[in-house]
């Protein structure tokens, strides 16, 4: 999606995507995390947009002496397709210098659009502070021109800049007025992303009660949409929320329902999770031999799809709820398999955590203490070697009751 198209597309069929495909996309989700709450549909798009920029991109950037003659408008294109290549520094330079030319001009309206697409950019960085203050300034333009749309798009990107920074009530005050517009204009699409973005709000502030009704809002107006990708998110995201409630049977019956609408689509990626969430709310109950079997079912689909970050916790997870069941064969195996994966792909936090697991196991139930000690060793070395001082001191503790 290009950065003036600030509000989504309408609603497109999922095709059946073949294993060695979901294999890449989610392979793309683990490497680029903001890629995770886009759907396979949304993300095989965004891929198609890149190889086509990227035919684009081979022709030479112009320099400061074109920039120069440039109008404004294709200064901003400019910007906008360095900024999709992730060249931010040099998409700055454009942005910045199509922003000149629009205030020359006297363009508002661009002046809006580029100012706003500069305060994501510093949040894309990380730059916070900067981002607000632009995407602020994109916000008075839009007040001046009247544009109720551009008001609403900036009132939600400076609600997520709070969000990511756990500035809730920040984060809902700018919520909330860009959901007054969307229904003031009659948007419901853009209502269910607000009523979403509420939710996740009042989760983060642990006020369980308002989340849920915020998520059950956003799902009316999605099942009015028939928005099958919104729902099975919605679904999920009430699971968690009737979990963290102890209400464990709603819970289950969310994941249910999220399970059936991605099974339907052929979304692996999110029956995977589903039963992995599952799992955990079967653990949760004491139910140990449930919890195995839908921990089962989850990673069959990971190692079909080739998600092998998720394939090694999946192990993890397994050899713990195998401990608790007295099998020490079972979880001595599959702490051993997690290992292989994590360190194969680099997860060093994780390759610590297992290390520090199979201490306990050898500590414990093998009674082992030499290899308790090698094994507790290596977790502490990891967990330093990343800057975790705080498990690293865990592990100590451990080493001095051997």
């Amino acid at each position: 999606m290009g950065l003036f198209d600030r509000f989504r597309k309408p609603k497109q069929e999922t095709p059946n995507i073949p294993a060695e495909i979901q294999a890449i996309l989610n392979s793309l989700r683990q490497a680029h995390p903001e890629f995770r709450g886009l759907s396979d549909v949304q993300l095989m798009e965004l891929i198609r947009q890149k190889a086509k920029q990227a035919e684009t991109a081979q022709a030479a950037v112009p320099g400061e002496a074109d920039m120069a003659r440039m109008s404004a408008e294709e200064c901003a294109v400019m910007g906008e397709r360095l900024y999709q290549q992730g060249r931010w520094q040099e998409a700055e330079s454009w942005l910045l210098a199509s922003l000149e030319k629009a205030e020359q001009a006297g363009k508002l309206k661009l002046q809006c659009q580029v100012t706003g697409l500069l305060g994501q950019l510093c949040s894309r960085r990380n730059e916070f502070p900067q981002g607000v203050a632009l995407s602020q300034r994109a916000l008075g333009l839009a007040e001046r021109l009247g544009d109720l749309r551009e008001q609403a798009a900036n009132y939600d990107q400076i609600g997520t800049i709070f969000r990511m920074q756990g500035l809730y009530p920040l984060a809902i005050e700018h919520y909330r007025k860009s959901l007054e517009i969307a229904e003031k204009l009659g948007n419901e699409q853009d209502q269910a992303v607000g009523y979403t973005n509420m939710g996740l709000v009042y989760s983060g502030q642990g006020d369980l009660v308002r989340a849920i009704a915020a998520y059950e809002k956003s799902l009316a107006l999605s099942i009015k949409q028939d928005e099958d990708h919104t729902m099975a998110s919605l679904y999920g995201n009430l699971a968690i929320a009737y979990q963290q409630q102890g209400r464990f049977e709603l819970a289950v019956e969310m994941c249910r329902k999220s399970l059936n609408i991605s099974e339907r689509l052929g979304n692996e990626n999110t029956s995977a999770n589903n039963y992995a969430r599952l799992a955990g709310i079967y653990l949760e109950q004491g139910d140990l031999d449930e919890s195995i079997k839908m921990h089962e079912k989850s990673l069959a689909i990971m190692q079909r799809i080739g998600d092998d970050a998720n394939i090694g916790k999946s192990y993890g997870i397994l050899a713990k709820v195998y401990r608790q069941k007295d099998d020490t064969a079972q979880a001595l195996e599959h702490f051993r398999k997690a290992l292989d994966i994590l360190e194969r792909i680099g997860n060093r936090h994780g390759a610590a955590d297992i290390y520090f697991n199979l201490g306990y196991l050898y500590r414990d139930d093998i009674g082992d203490p030499a290899l308790a000690r090698q094994h507790f060793e290596k977790a502490k070395a990891l967990y330093e070697m990343l800057g975790l001082a705080e498990d690293a001191q865990k592990v100590a503790r451990e080493l001095r009751s051997l």
